[in-house]
């Protein structure tokens, strides 16, 4: 199983609110929300450790509201009764593990194996979970495990972050036992009422902010929900349920909101390419719009779900 480089001291924060402080010197080198995606069998974690303490700061306490909904359609939480040895569940893309780790121990679980490609990811994934589960290293696309290995398999806000979402399903559907059952999520880039990141680009490009395309499927899959339950289908899946939704993110002030947003690494490279008052513009724009939307409702970011068995 993973075994954690000792490069640096473990996460310090509360375990409910845990920031990894694991973080690299910055470079151009790209972020989870707007760069380029990792290539199929390759686990770039250099790229994607980046934003790990953005993440976890941020987005993961609003990111594990949606985990929590996914692990109550593969019937993990509550107190209902074991299965017969109980549940092997595999989570890919798993982050920091938040939610999980609030989970768990639980009734019906045997065994929880929690998985990413960023090293950093999984140092506060183990500062979480503790001995509860099982880390290791993986890509999603190319999984190191038996076919049939696990009864429930979840990928958090893991659709959007692949390159080839074809061998991610595939793998989702192999590692699966007969019966198994499946729950993903991904974020719809510029999706219906998205008030994160739709709104950091739009408030910032009248600046000469250069918003990433956008162009992965995992993005944009999501926004038709038939399309999306057809390509679980065309990989074996049956009985899909497909929902958009919103993650609304613990940012209750324009001034929260700014500074998730200037902390956001895309935007963080940008403004230090800014003259002062360019980035003090930048930042009351933000803070303005900001708190334009809080006054009629909240910092959302627009996501779909999919569960399906196999």
């Amino acid at each position: 199983w993973f075994k954690l480089p000792t490069l640096e001291a473990p996460c310090q924060l509360p375990r409910a609110r845990r920031l990894c402080r694991h973080r690299p010197a910055m470079a151009a080198l790209g972020q989870c929300c707007s760069g380029m995606a990792p290539a199929p069998g390759s686990m770039p974690s250099a790229v994607w450790d980046l934003t790990s303490a953005w993440y976890t700061s941020t987005m993961s306490p609003g990111t594990s509201t949606l985990a929590f909904s996914l692990l109550s359609h593969l019937g993990i939480l509550g107190t209902a009764a074991p299965a017969e040895g109980g549940l092997r569940v595999l989570e890919t893309h798993c982050g920091d593990a938040l939610a999980a780790s609030m989970v768990l121990p639980a009734p019906g679980v045997a065994s929880y194996t929690a998985c990413d490609f960023s090293e950093q990811m999984l140092r506060c994934a183990q500062e979480n979970l503790g001995d509860k589960a099982l880390i290791k290293q993986a890509d999603s696309t190319a999984l190191p495990f038996e076919t049939g290995s696990f009864d429930r398999y979840m990928s958090n806000m893991g659709g959007c972050c692949v390159s080839d979402l074809d061998a991610k399903l595939r793998e989702a559907y192999r590692v699966l036992a007969p019966g198994g059952i499946a729950a993903m999520s991904m974020r719809l880039e510029a999706g219906d009422g998205d008030s994160a990141f739709a709104l950091i680009n739009e408030t910032l490009k009248p600046l000469g902010y250069p918003a990433a395309a956008q162009d992965r499927e995992g993005l944009q899959l999501g926004k038709d929900l038939a399309a999306l339950k057809a390509k679980l289908r065309s990989v074996g899946f049956k009985g899909e349920v497909a929902w958009r939704t919103w993650v609304v993110l613990p940012l209750h002030d324009e001034f929260a909101f700014s500074s998730f947003a200037t902390s956001f690494p895309h935007v963080q490279k940008w403004f230090s390419g800014l003259d002062e008052a360019t980035r003090a513009e930048a930042t009351e724009a933000l803070r303005a719009a900001g708190k334009a939307v809080l006054e009629t409702g909240a910092i959302q970011v627009a996501v779909a779900a999919v569960v399906a068995k196999k």
